[in-house]
């Protein structure tokens, strides 16, 4: 094969690689849902804690508040919102508390009040039961509710009306300021709106989310200008995530870029010699998020952020390249004399470089967070698609591309990096604090919560949290979620998990709880209330016997008895006929299905305010009878969670270091030569870990990610300054002027990155830009002299 086809179709072969990556990335979902650092294959139980987390209603409850103007202006934008929202499909339920929505509640819990009571049996409707509870009625008609009872008796005797009202009636809920919910001191209308969108999809929430806020725009400007809106919940804090880590990724991206450019193009002073340069990055940008893409379906925008900063160590591959080859003619392979000697003295360092960075970041496709395993399979596929298009396409453009020379650098740095040998004790002193540092802080170092991922603005989170206080609604801490093949399966077990329940708030470990199963029974539990229920003539008979010895006569009581007649025979409630209802959204967003599990949840909301963790551990022990009952603390489940993933990662972070070592040990055939390499990456990697400890905070899984990055980037400067016996590549001028350039683009394109308000960006530009700095200070510390000067390849001085 001629040395001319030989070219073209290593061209043609890349050039159809890059085109077919940029067509697959045209076909790529891209996305900034901060659930892609949730496991990606949770057991059982971890996966309850994620749908609560992703699907719950909570994640997609909006709570709403309208301030500014009259007390009459804001009920009356409430009201508005309320009627342009509610038949809205973006919108699964909205309520702001209308007197007319609350009636409707009211009267379909009268009209299914005997399928609903638990109350409701057979020693219920006995004469005995009967006399006592009518009693008991007629007790109440002097208390403070005796004019609801009065009302109530002619057809609910029994007082189930009052009873039910006790756990659905919104009394105890926000307070009301001209019939609609108000806060506390009437300055601000209150809604919740539930979105159709489930909590994981960012996108329709933000759809949700635009429509309330155009839709009160409408309104404001038809009623007064000074209304304003205020709007929190779970989805706002999703929604503003994904918003500033799009923001911030295309900022610093376009930062890294300019600062990258300019620096190359200082060092190159030429144009197409740094076009040429940013072919093996935008290679390695390109395949790398085609194939993230078609791992998995979806590119995360901090895989973006990271990608672009990547570039700093990605350029690196062309920096050594064009630096340290320099080309005159051609020799006998067609390639230019510089090509042909880096090809055969600088490759293999390279190699063994990209090798331990690929091992490195392997380690996180085993970290069981999408997130991760995304970064770890586009730095790999990046990282490796930038060195071969540096081997192999490069060689064939060099020859003919004019540069200059910038190793005048070199040749300044040569004698101050030299001195640096002298400050080796001092190196290891530091090292030494490092680990000192490192001991004495090693219980706190890591953050074992989620908390430090996701970006929380402070306005916001202020925001939530007054709503929440002045709707009465605290974000639920405990839950029980409760499994069945369907949902008349899981109702019946969360009726079992209730009556457990209620013995404990009884006993007073509980405050309380709320239960889909308070509104929508099971179907056996309604049918056995009706078969409970007596038959009219039945029921006339025990009411004549019941109401002896009482101030009420049988022929007042007839709408009972019509009532109890219509009930008895009333087919049982379904989840749909709730829709439409207020109570819709009391319900429908407790009662999850998994089609593609075959199965049905049913969760329990736990008032727990005040009960301690002894408490918990009793009310789990006793709900343990429901085998498919699972109580969760969201707060405690999730930082285990993430703890146990923290902790998996390291230890595959370790093994890969170990794979790294014995690479090395093999490669470099010499214990000694081995540990003079790790040593600077050693040290880079304590100094920053100690750094973080002492001045930046807790690590989180994002600082491992940047660590493995500056061990990557540290194993080639350590490769470079500790070159093999016999190889002259050691402290020479275009070594090190290749290598402080390439220190300089890394510390740029990472560096900016530390000024993210981003944490997870934040957390890996604040320990790449130091790492990547300290690895070359060290590994120019620790470098091994050259044993005689590189011949000058271009015949020039």
């Amino acid at each position: 094969m001629s040395l001319r086809l030989k070219h073209s179709l290593t061209l043609g072969l890349w050039l159809t690689v890059v085109l077919l990556a940029i067509y697959s990335i045209t076909q790529t979902r891209f996305t900034a849902d901060m659930s892609a650092f949730l496991p990606a294959s949770p057991s059982s139980e971890q996966q309850l804690l994620v749908d609560q987390l992703q699907q719950g209603a909570v994640s997609r409850t909006f709570l709403v508040g309208i301030e500014g103007g009259t007390d009459e202006q804001r009920a009356e934008a409430s009201r508005q919102l309320h009627a342009s929202l509610v038949d809205d499909p973006a919108f699964a339920a909205i309520q702001n508390g209308d007197r007319a929505h609350h009636e409707q509640a009211r009267q379909f819990l009268f009209e299914h009040r005997y399928l609903l009571s638990p109350a409701v049996d057979a020693e219920r409707f006995s004469v005995e039961g009967l006399n006592s509870a009518i009693g008991k009625s007629i007790r109440e008609l002097n208390s403070p509710l005796g004019d609801v009872t009065r009302e109530l008796f002619p057809r609910d005797p029994t007082g189930e009306m009052l009873a039910l009202l006790d756990r659905h009636d919104p009394s105890s809920g926000p307070a009301r300021c001209c019939v609609v919910w108000s806060s506390a001191d009437q300055s601000t209308m209150l809604l919740v709106a539930q979105a159709s969108a489930s909590g994981s999809d960012t996108d329709g929430l933000a759809r949700a989310s635009q429509r309330i806020k155009n839709t009160f725009d409408t309104i404001r400007d038809d009623i007064d200008p000074s209304l304003h809106l205020a709007i929190a919940g779970s989805p706002m804090f999703a929604i503003e995530a994904r918003d500033r880590i799009k923001a911030e990724v295309t900022l610093f991206s376009i930062i890294s870029v300019i600062l990258v450019t300019l620096v190359l193009l200082l060092a190159y002073r030429s144009l197409p010699v740094l076009l040429a340069g940013l072919l093996p990055v935008g290679s390695g940008v390109a395949v790398g998020i085609a194939m993230v893409g078609l791992g998995f379906d979806e590119v995360h925008g901090i895989t973006i952020g990271f990608g672009t900063a990547l570039m700093g160590e990605a350029i690196d591959y062309s920096i050594y390249y064009f630096v340290q080859s320099r080309q005159v003619g051609m020799d006998s392979d067609g390639q230019g004399a510089g090509q042909s000697a880096w090809l055969r003295d600088y490759w293999p360092t390279v190699r063994l470089g990209l090798v331990t960075s690929l091992i490195g970041f392997a380690a996180l496709l085993f970290s069981g967070f999408p997130g991760l395993m995304q970064i770890g399979l586009y730095a790999m596929t990046g990282l490796l698609t930038a060195a071969l298009v540096t081997r192999y396409v490069l060689p064939i453009l060099g020859p003919r591309l004019p540069r200059g020379d910038i190793a005048g650098l070199g040749r300044r740095l040569e004698r101050p990096v030299a001195e640096m040998r002298r400050l080796r004790p001092v190196a290891m002193l530091l090292g030494g604090l490092a680990v000192v540092v490192l001991v004495f802080q090693q219980d706190g170092l890591w953050r074992d919560s989620l908390s430090g991922l996701a970006p929380i603005d402070p306005a916001l989170e202020a925001t939530d949290t007054r709503l929440r206080e002045e709707l009465g609604s605290p974000s639920p801490r405990h839950l029980i979620v409760v499994k069945g093949e369907d949902r008349e399966t899981a109702l019946r077990a969360a009726e079992h998990v209730t009556s457990i329940l209620d013995q404990q708030v009884e006993d007073g470990l509980l405050a309380g709880y709320r239960s889909p199963t308070e509104t929508l029974p099971s179907l056996a539990t309604q049918r056995a209330r009706q078969t409970a229920l007596p038959a009219g003539k039945e029921l006339e008979q025990r009411l004549e016997q019941a109401l002896v010895d009482l101030p009420v006569s049988p022929d007042r009581l007839q709408g009972f008895v019509d009532d109890v007649a219509r009930q008895k025979k009333a087919a049982a409630m379904e989840l749909a006929d709730l829709e439409g209802t207020p109570l819709w959204l009391a319900v429908a967003g407790h009662l999850p299905s998994d089609a593609a599990a075959g199965q049905a949840l049913a969760v329990i909301t736990l008032h727990t305010d005040d009960t301690t963790p002894q408490e918990m551990a009793v009310l789990r022990e006793a709900i343990t009878p429901v085998e498919s009952a699972v109580l969760i603390d969201l707060l405690t489940e999730s930082n285990r969670l993430y703890a146990r993933y923290l902790n998996t990662t390291l230890v595959v972070s370790l093994a890969g270091a170990a794979a790294i070592v014995l690479l090395l040990l093999i490669v470099q055939a010499s214990p000694r030569r081995t540990l003079r390499t790790l040593l600077p990456i050693t040290l880079a990697v304590l100094l920053v870990v100690a750094g973080h400890a002492l001045f930046g905070g807790q690590l989180t899984l994002l600082h491992l990610v940047g660590l493995l990055l500056v061990a990557a980037i540290g194993s080639n400067y350590a490769l470079f300054f500790q070159p093999p016996p016999g190889q002259s590549n050691g402290l020479d001028a275009r070594t090190l002027a290749s290598l402080t350039l390439a220190t300089t683009t890394t510390v740029c394109a990472f560096g900016v990155l530390a000024f993210s308000s981003v944490p997870v960006l934040q957390a890996i530009g604040a320990t790449v830009a130091p790492g990547a700095l300290a690895a070359w200070l060290l590994a120019a510390i620790f470098a091994t002299p050259a044993a005689r000067p590189l011949p000058d390849m271009t015949g020039q001085t």
